[in-house]
């Protein structure tokens, strides 16, 4: 062993990043005592709004790094009387409209609407005073390369956020790198990965607009199907609005993106300069693609260095929240010498296919939001037409995780529920606090019929057990009963990141869903665990 590998490791995780995903990853790897360094080249965080929804699932991770306080006057949930979804025509005809749905599986409303500075300030801030972070502001990343067998070594220099301006490169060495730098990642660049590539690419000016009263006269959320110009209209925090422009090419294309045009798009909704103030207007261009590797040796991607898809189900910034709950407890594990190597890889698998999933129905609704053949549109318009809906987030319940770290059995891989139990009618992450894995039993407690290896492997992992009746919680909603029969199970595993490893259909059947669990995870039977 050379001198160098007797030196311990700079950090344990090494992000490349510090948008949201970079932050929320490197707070939740903290939180499990984990020393993390941040990389980012811009000085500041971003100031203009991007992403504008936050599902439920991803609530219960940001709640869990202690911001519920903090982050609920800045949300405006979804789904209150009327806040309706319509669909219309180039006339202007309602084609279809349903009730945005409020109710979901973690006890807080299905999607919530925000603007995103308001959210990477409370990360900013949370990130700054977290004495297991280092965060390195303007610094970029510049290469990698192997130190094994203890890790991997980044190479950073002095940057702008522009450019790179002169200084001595430094190094760092980490256990693992992460890169979680946006969607022209160096990280992604330096492992050479290619993309699967859905051949969707349009172009839309997003504007967001402060209103100085509530605009009574628009629908909350809107799809306007025009041929000439398809546009969408959605809430995006409270008392804020979002129109996303469909850019024609008939656009004068190098005054697309200005106040001026901005102005003259919105004035077609009764918004002008008298009644609402210009937040920022940005082009984007819409693409669906995906990462073909996120995971080679101890480098890996999450985020939009990983995934980019179009916005209309609202999942860019929810899927790369997914990503840093599912990657944060297997570094946790693997850090403490506990996790086996093949965990990153089902995090690959697992995340992969999810966001595959999302992509392409995201990009089947673009498709069909941006045609512009008037033939297309019009059989397009009667089909909406004749289902009289289109509740564009009911698709997310056909999301399932596949592969990875998952029990074979018919309940893995979905979204654990949340309810409130006990006297206090708290919920149930505020009666057993997050992250760790959790045994839930439907009526005793699943602990007690664990074997002597297995319960000392289970408390190896920190796992806890609960269960609801006699001397156990309250199910105050009869939520978990109800889940409990849906899903035909006695007792459910569930994993850090919320998501269910697998059930047992009877009590009896603990000790057999734990081992599967400690063979999955650790490598090996719990009997050769014994110390």
């Amino acid at each position: 062993m050379t001198e160098n590998e007797n030196e311990p490791n700079d950090c344990d995780v090494l992000i490349a990043g510090a948008g949201p995903i970079g932050q929320i990853l490197a707070l939740l790897l903290a939180q499990q005592g984990l020393r993390v360094t941040v990389v980012e080249r811009w000085a500041q965080p971003y100031p203009l709004p991007r992403a504008v929804a936050l599902s439920h699932d991803n609530l219960r991770v940001l709640y869990q790094l202690g911001l519920r306080e903090e982050l609920d006057p800045l949300l405006e949930p979804w789904g209150q009387e009327g806040h309706v979804f319509k669909v219309t025509d180039a006339s202007g005809q309602t084609l279809a409209e349903s009730q945005i749905t409020m109710e979901s599986e973690s006890g807080f409303a299905n999607m919530s609407g925000f603007s995103q500075p308001d959210l990477e300030r409370l990360l900013e801030q949370r990130v700054q005073v977290n004495p297991l972070i280092e965060q390195r502001r303007g610094f970029s990343l510049e290469a990698l390369s192997d130190d094994e067998p203890r890790g991997v070594t980044g190479t950073i220099r002095p940057h702008s956020g522009l450019a790179p301006i002169p200084g001595e490169p430094e190094h760092i060495r980490a256990a693992y790198v992460v890169g979680c730098d946006g969607a022209n990642s160096t990280v992604r660049s330096l492992l050479g990965t290619e993309m699967t590539d859905l051949d969707f690419s349009h172009d839309w000016l997003v504007v967001d607009v402060l209103p100085h009263t509530p605009p009574d006269w628009l629908p909350y959320a809107c799809q306007h199907l025009d041929p000439a110009r398809s546009t969408t209209l959605v809430p995006s925090g409270p008392g804020r609005r979002r129109w996303e422009f469909m850019v024609m090419p008939d656009d004068d294309q190098n005054n697309v993106d200005t106040d001026e045009n901005s102005w003259r798009l919105l004035k077609a909704w009764g918004i002008h300069p008298g009644n609402a103030d210009l937040v920022r207007h940005a082009r984007y261009t819409f693409r669906g693609r995906w990462a073909n590797e996120w995971r080679r040796g101890r480098v890996l991607l999450a985020g939009d260095a990983a995934h980019q898809m179009p916005p209309f189900m609202g999942q860019g910034i929810n899927s790369g929240i997914r990503d840093a709950a599912g990657l944060a407890w297997r570094l946790a594990l693997l850090v403490r010498g506990q996790g086996r190597d093949s965990l990153l890889d089902d995090y690959a698998t697992e995340r992969s296919a999810h966001v595959a999933q999302i992509i392409e129905q995201t990009v089947f609704i673009g498709r069909m939001f941006c045609a512009t053949d008037p033939k297309e549109c019009a059989e397009r318009d009667a089909m909406i037409k004749a289902m009289g809906t289109l509740d564009i987030q009911d698709a997310s319940k056909n999301w399932r995780l596949q592969g990875g770290t998952l029990r074979e059995d018919d309940v893995s891989g979905t979204l654990s529920v949340q309810a409130r139990v006990g006297a206090r009618a708290v919920l149930l992450d505020e009666a057993i606090p997050p992250p760790g894995f959790l045994l839930l039993g439907r009526d005793r407690d699943p602990a007690e019929l664990l074997s002597p290896d297995q319960r000392a492997a289970w408390s190896r992992l920190q796992g806890r057990s609960v269960h609801f009746g006699p001397g156990g919680l309250t199910d105050t909603e009869g939520k978990y009963a109800a889940w409990f029969d849906r899903l035909d199970a006695a007792v459910v595993l569930v994993r850090p990141d919320f998501q269910v490893f697998g059930g047992a259909h009877t009590p009896q059947d603990t000790d057999d869903l734990v081992n599967d669990l400690i063979q999955r995870v650790l490598g090996r039977q719990a009997s050769s665990e014994k110390e």
